[in-house]
């Protein structure tokens, strides 16, 4: 044990071809590695495509885009604006389908005095994805199952807490009930 530690640090044995080197030059090392590697890819890419450098394969892609893009005929500029009003026109065809879905459900939230909408709507979702589906069958059975989501079912008791009736009382029996001078400030403050 006490051949393993010394001054708290452990020490390794050394061999005869050790190199010890910073991660700076270590670091400097591998980027040289690497921008040769990269320079070999683009020398060769560039040779595939039969040009001279990276750049001048760029500056060629780039000119044949405009140039295709000025030769295209009133055709073929019409025919793209025609496909991209059709994507807009079946994008807007979706959101107004889903608009109408959701009137409908807030017709029958409406109709059925439902007071939480967004939990019916998953509820409704759920039950909807069954083949036999009835909405009216499944409101009634809703009724009987869950009566707190309409309208004239059980309610749940509302819990008031007591300190939230203080700002109800009338302010001299605000200013009698106070005990500190703070709470005669902070209702100075309110008023």
């Amino acid at each position: 044990m006490a051949d393993e530690h010394t001054n708290g640090k452990v020490e390794t044995p050394k061999t005869e071809n050790e190199v010890v080197i910073s991660q700076s030059k270590l670091d400097k090392l591998i980027d040289k590695g690497f921008s040769k590697g990269a320079n070999r890819a683009k020398s060769e890419l560039a040779e595939q495509l039969g040009v001279d450098s990276i750049e001048q394969a760029r500056e060629l892609i780039n000119a044949k885009r405009e140039n295709d893009e000025a030769n295209k005929s009133d055709l073929d500029k019409a025919a793209e604006l025609i496909n991209t009003l059709n994507g807009t026109i079946k994008g807007l065809e979706a959101n107004n389908n889903e608009i109408k879905a959701d009137m409908a459900v807030q017709k029958v939230v409406s109709d059925n005095g439902i007071k939480d909408a967004d939990y019916f709507k998953h509820l409704l979702a759920q039950a909807s994805a069954g083949d036999d589906f009835d909405q009216s069958t499944f409101i009634e059975q809703l009724k009987g199952d869950k009566p707190y989501l309409f309208s004239g079912g059980e309610v749940q008791p509302k819990r008031v807490d007591a300190t939230s009736n203080r700002a109800s009382l009338d302010v001299g029996e605000r200013v009698k009930s106070a005990k500190t001078m703070a709470e005669l400030y902070a209702l100075q403050n309110e008023l």
